[in-house]
């Protein structure tokens, strides 16, 4: 199965898994966005929380697109009465399934699965109305075809059982660390993505408590750089990951495609 990824600027990804394609935190009016909203096509939007820098053209593409919105139940709420015809609504600690197409397998489809997962930061929508609390996600799907059961009929396992030889990818989103991070590093991460922006987040420093908590093959640098108070030098953030972690950096540019192996 094919698995890209590409940064949109700010906090926004796309990560491709087959033909499926994943939009997390769109915000396309951001200064480093290498698109717009009317250039996206996706079929699930993930927003992590209130604040117009992750969620301003979600609405937008939602409605034109017909993308599943998962979000938190306030956030999910909150664009349903908008407009937004498919949401999920979640809260921390569940498990919704996504339907992935295989670009290997034709037109057979796997049931991936969105973990939720906490983020220490607030959230309100651009509206003033509350948002819940804010969240981060995490995707899995196994390459070879077999599903990941949200609601098994047969065996509960632990997620680590339920993860094993799947495809990981982690979106921290907005936060700060938090000790829970070392269980999901348990889960075998093959991406994260994390800020380092600091200030409204956690920052280089910080980051690298998480990642070698969470253990990722590669990391990806995410909501830095966008306005000067989260300005970074991400080289030497890049050469402090290679010295005192295991995993390999990805510092990417707005629009560039990666394919992750």
């Amino acid at each position: 199965m094919k698995k890209q990824v590409v940064w949109l600027g700010h906090n926004c990804w796309q990560l491709s898994l087959g033909t499926t394609h994943f939009l997390i935190d769109p915000y396309l009016s951001a200064p480093d966005a290498p698109c717009s909203a009317e250039d996206i096509s996706c079929h699930y939007i993930l927003i992590s929380h209130g604040h117009a820098d992750h969620c301003a053209d979600a609405l937008t593409i939602a409605r034109r697109t017909g993308a599943t919105v998962i979000a938190m139940a306030e956030v999910a709420d909150w664009f349903a009465k908008r407009g937004a015809k498919n949401v999920e609504p979640m809260n921390i600690g569940g498990m919704v399934p996504a339907r992935i197409l295989s670009d290997a397998m034709g037109p057979a489809s796997t049931n991936g699965v969105v973990l939720m997962t906490p983020a220490l930061h607030s959230s309100t929508m651009p509206d003033g109305s509350p948002g819940g609390n804010s969240c981060g996600f995490l995707l899995a799907v196994r390459p070879d075809g077999n599903n990941i059961d949200v609601e098994p009929e047969s065996e509960v396992q632990p997620l680590r059982a339920m993860f094993a030889d799947a495809f990981v990818a982690y979106f921290a989103c907005d936060t700060g660390y938090f000790s829970e991070m070392s269980l999901l590093g348990l889960l075998g991460i093959d991406a994260a993505f994390l800020p380092i922006g600091g200030r409204y987040t956690m920052g280089p420093s910080a980051s690298l408590t998480a990642i070698d908590a969470l253990k990722p093959r590669h990391v990806f640098p995410s909501h830095y750089g966008t306005w000067p108070p989260i300005e970074q030098k991400v080289n030497l953030w890049a050469d402090a990951v290679r010295k005192y972690t295991t995993a390999i950096p990805q510092v990417v540019t707005p629009g560039d495609v990666f394919t992750l192996g």
